[in-house]
């Protein structure tokens, strides 16, 4: 079993130079666009005098991380038969929970920004609303594959992650499951919120 609430599976943030076929108004495309928008974002407050606060920066990263990621899919997804017991409510806090507990693990990975490439490989359409987008992201000493399972709603949205063949959802789900056979969904929530870091008051 993996440490509790392991971080390294965001690593996918680590990237600068982007290659990419066309793939226009697609997936692959619209996930393109969302993270040059958080490089543009970081480049431009790594610049010497930026004005930006950090936490304004914090709140912008969080919302580009809203529109990049369909949080309530994951939620549901990550918790597996435990999302149906849950009240509305309880769905509804765990998912804005998840959502500022994710968000926290990529800001911490944006703030160790280096100049590795991305490379988009490919992308594998599921239907009119499923895609399978695959990159490679290239390092020094290695290249790493890095899968993006995305959903379209009123826009490609990622609901999970896949590094080197290791699924984000899957990762959390044996988590949290381990957690929930002897302990309640508040005392999980409660876990989470010591994670959350800079992220707990966004």
């Amino acid at each position: 079993m993996k440490k509790f609430l392991l971080p390294v599976t965001m690593s996918f943030i680590f990237c600068i130079t982007v290659l990419s076929p066309a793939f226009a108004g697609d997936a692959l495309s619209d996930l393109k666009q969302n993270i040059d928008q958080v490089l543009g974002l970081l480049k431009e407050t790594q610049k010497e005098g930026t004005p930006e606060s950090k936490i304004d920066v914090q709140k912008k990263i969080f919302q580009m991380a809203i529109d990049l990621f369909d949080f309530p899919e994951m939620s549901q997804r990550t918790l597996g038969k435990n999302w149906k017991i849950l009240k509305p409510e309880q769905q509804k806090v765990f998912s804005d929970l998840f959502a500022r507990f994710l968000a926290n693990i990529y800001y911490n990975r944006l703030e160790q920004y280096t100049n590795q490439v991305v490379k988009y490989v490919d992308q594998r359409d599921h239907g009119s609303d499923k895609a399978l987008v695959k990159t490679v992201i290239v390092t020094q000493n290695n290249e790493i594959p890095m899968d993006y399972s995305m959903l379209k709603n009123n826009r490609w949205q990622v609901y999970d992650v896949s590094i080197e063949g290791v699924s984000l959802v899957r990762n959390y789900r044996s988590q949290f499951q381990k957690i929930l056979s002897n302990q309640s969904i508040d005392d999980l929530i409660d876990m989470m919120k010591k994670k959350l870091g800079q992220f707990s008051n966004i």
